[in-house]
């Protein structure tokens, strides 16, 4: 199966199905897609860091694969850890591993990341979410090259390059003290910032025959193609979930349409509106000031997959000014 996952970066024509699961393969035919293109294949060669930003879904971790593929270390292991949302032990352990008994349940000895990616890339996605503390560990494993697993004495030297992605906007999450300053300028070499998918409008007939011939060959159906009406639906709408929405819309469409030719009928409410219906909160008259709060904020929390973080950073607030709340309104 190909690599599909938010594909997102720049050809000319559609390609066919590669041939190797884990090459990442890029849809695109705008100028900014174009840049990034060429500036990967200068930066795939060399052993810099690479920070990637961009919104959630634009493709983040298919360009961190295309870097590594497309460098020295291809046939070297490319290890991925998303570090959103992770208790610090969590991460920790997951990062840098653990001697046999370091802590209760640990019946052996465990290599983390690091040890997993030696010689090969590591992608630290959303490092912005990551434990102020084990960004400062990250951070010296970096520098250093080397780290202690969790109990461990002895220092484990390796060999990796270092990949991160964020959606968050960073130099807010620096002044908020979510990401270390001079962790980000130590992953901050490279900057390559994907624009979402509603900036490059273009794309969207190319990665609609892309992902028509991807689902038409998994579930062995006849290859689909929007109408003129329907594309312009589909360029009509913003796309908050990017790329990952629209490979979902195509799996669904291949699944459930019965038609060869799909039309505007055939597409979700929100897309042949042109509106995410995600993106409305209707709220009578005669509402309290507090319960309009207590809605928006429970609104955007289920619109962010319950992270508490981006929530807090979309409403403009700080993450204690958000846990306050939620416990003030009972909501988990």
């Amino acid at each position: 199966m190909v690599q599909t996952d938010e594909s997102t970066v720049a050809r000319q024509e559609v390609p066919a199905v590669a041939s190797r699961p884990d090459v990442p393969v890029f849809i695109s035919k705008s100028d900014s897609i174009r840049e990034i293109r060429s500036r990967i294949d200068l930066v795939a060669r060399s052993e810099a860091s690479v920070l990637i930003t961009g919104e959630s879904g634009s493709g983040k971790e298919v360009i961190a694969r295309l870097i590594h593929h497309s460098g020295p270390r291809f046939d070297n292991p490319f290890i991925a850890i998303n570090c959103a949302a992770m208790p610090k032990d969590v991460i920790d352990n997951e990062l840098f591993g653990h001697e046999r008994e370091a802590f209760t349940g640990a019946a052996s000895k465990k290599a983390g990341c690091f040890e997993l990616a030696h010689r090969g890339t590591l992608f630290l996605d959303e490092i912005a979410e990551m434990h102020p503390q084990s960004q400062a560990k990250l951070l010296r494993a970096i520098e250093a090259k080397s780290f202690r697993r969790l109990g461990g004495k002895e220092e484990v030297h390796v060999d990796v390059r270092i990949v991160a992605a964020t959606n968050r906007d960073v130099h807010s999450a620096m002044q908020s003290g979510e990401l270390r300053v001079d962790l980000y300028y130590r992953l901050n070499v490279i900057e390559l910032h994907l624009p979402p998918l509603r900036e490059r409008l273009e794309d969207i007939p190319l990665l609609a025959d892309y992902f028509f011939k991807v689902f038409a060959d998994k579930y062995e159906t006849p290859l689909k193609q929007f109408t003129p009406g329907a594309v312009e639906r589909l360029m009509a709408y913003p796309w908050p979930g990017n790329v990952r929405e629209f490979k979902n819309l195509m799996e669904r469409t291949v699944l459930v349409c019965p038609e060869v030719e799909v039309d505007e009928l055939h597409l979700p409410g929100r897309i042949a509106s042109g509106t995410p219906s995600s993106s409305l909160l209707q709220i009578p008259l005669g509402t309290t000031l507090e319960e309009c709060t207590r809605m928006l904020i429970v609104r955007t929390l289920a619109s962010c997959d319950g992270n508490k973080s981006r929530t807090a950073r979309v409403l403009g607030m700080s993450r204690k000014a958000l846990y306050d709340r939620l416990r003030t309104y009972k909501v988990d």
